[in-house]
């Protein structure tokens, strides 16, 4: 291109000079304007020559860029083709349950305080001991693998204490000279719940629970192992009734009875217009306790404030039986635009021989306020009376101190982010009545009085 432009530039000069150099002679006015007309009209065809080479250039400019458009796509288009025959060829190689497999998990770091903590000592005098401050981390994965679309799995590891890597807690204290916390196994359970009948569903392994209880029964750490069945009627909307039983192992022994847990449990949930009601009945029946690992001799939990005796082999052993009815309610409804849950919970041990002073336990509590996302704030209440044989105190929730303890929990929620969670709870607890002394079988007991932690 460049070179016809020169071209013409040099042609143009030869006009020039052919003009001007002829042999000096008069010229007329018609031969000037003649040399003139002559000299327009080149001029004027080499400015549409340079017009028609620019129109070209710019065609041939848009036609590379068009090009180059074109041969983008194509690669776009080939790489997505390569990228999806990839993808299948992944995923016929993965079972199908794989791809569908979740992971998630938490981390919570907590400053806890404990003071005003008197104590009974082993000859029935009372002490005190120092105030307590204490750092603590508590990390949890889980994994949810579908098998079918009718049996999945659930997983879970924790961390936990390096004693006993006990049942209510998930919770490693700071220090022990920097050592490594343990992680271990907290859950692990498969649950089939067959198409054929919508609201049946079977489970076994070590499972969350998955009944309706409160902590003045159970700490939300436990998790119990065995097997469960349930049904709940699904044909309706407002009216589900449902029942629940579970065969729960508390300790395997070889030439002794185990040590197991029933629990039966019926009720229904009743949706009656903007509220909801679930109520449950159920019934616990704690078989050969003295056949467990540590409950039975009360170096689990401290043997979690109930009533010890020794017995003729001189070992220390439950002086009661645990046989337990359990009422449930549980009322959820709407005051403007935050939800609230009222819950009511009672205990009645019936085994023989338990004292009608020692066989009782109730809980009120409630929780206003949303939950999960960046903003939302909440703020729950529990008050709880907890006679020193109406529940198993070393299981039941111990940042209240299992049985024998009356008094308040209060908790305030912020979530200043999505999945951030700010909490900060008090504890003012008390003994229902007077603590046993060593004599009489009781083992020593913390009976601390006021906590606070923040998480």
């Amino acid at each position: 291109m460049k070179k016809k432009v020169m071209q013409i530039g040099f042609a143009l000069l030869g006009v020039f000079l052919i003009f001007w150099c002829q042999p000096v002679f008069p010229a007329t006015t018609e031969d000037v304007m003649k040399r003139l007309d002559d000299l327009t009209e080149i001029i004027q065809k080499q400015q549409e020559e340079i017009k028609r080479l620019k129109d070209e250039l710019q065609n041939q400019k848009q036609s590379i860029e068009k090009g180059q458009q074109v041969q983008k796509e194509e690669i776009q288009k080939a790489v997505k083709v390569e990228t999806v025959k990839a993808e299948k060829t992944w995923k016929d190689w993965v079972p199908k349950w794989v791809r569908k497999i979740k992971v998630s998990g938490d981390l919570r770091l907590r400053y806890e305080r404990l003071w005003d903590r008197e104590m009974l000592n082993q000859n029935g005098t009372p002490g005190k001991q120092e105030d307590r401050d204490r750092g603590r981390i508590r990390v949890r994965l889980f994994l949810d693998a579908p098998i079918t679309d009718e049996i999945k799995t659930h997983f879970m590891v924790t961390t936990n204490m390096s004693t006993h890597q006990e049942a209510t807690t998930t919770n490693a204290t700071f220090g022990e000279d920097f050592n490594d916390k343990g992680i271990y196994l907290a859950r692990a359970y498969a649950e089939y719940k067959p198409n054929w009948l919508k609201g049946l569903g079977l489970g076994a392994g070590k499972f969350k629970q998955n009944f309706y209880q409160t902590d003045i029964m159970w700490d939300t750490d436990v998790n119990p192992e065995g097997v469960y069945e349930f049904y709940r009627y699904e044909g309706s909307k407002t009216f589900q009734p449902f029942i629940y039983l579970g065969q729960m192992v508390l300790n395997e022994n070889n030439r002794t009875p185990d040590a197991m847990l029933y629990l039966n449990q019926g009720g229904f949930t009743w949706n009656l217009g903007p509220v909801k009601w679930i109520l449950a009945g159920s019934y616990y029946s704690w078989s050969n306790l003295n056949g467990t690992k540590w409950m039975h001799g009360g170096d689990y939990n401290s043997g979690g404030g109930n009533s010890f005796i020794t017995n003729p082999s001189g070992e220390v052993v439950y002086e009661y039986g645990y046989k337990l009815w359990e009422g449930y309610s549980e009322i959820g409804f709407q005051v403007g635009a935050y939800p609230v849950t009222v819950y009511l919970d009672y205990v009645y041990n019936a085994a023989d021989d338990v004292p009608s002073d020692e066989n009782k336990a109730y809980n009120f509590s409630f929780k206003i306020g949303k939950e999960g996302k960046k903003g939302d704030y909440a703020l729950y209440y529990k008050y709880a009376y907890i006679e020193q044989n109406a529940v198993l105190g070393c299981l039941n929730d111990q940042d209240f101190y299992g049985a024998n303890r009356k008094g308040h929990k209060v908790a305030l929620h912020y979530w200043p982010f999505d999945s951030v969670l700010l909490r900060a709870v008090y504890f003012y607890t008390d003994p229902v009545s007077a603590w046993k002394t060593a004599a009489q079988g009781n083992p020593l007991w913390n009976v601390d009085r006021y906590k606070e932690h923040e998480d």
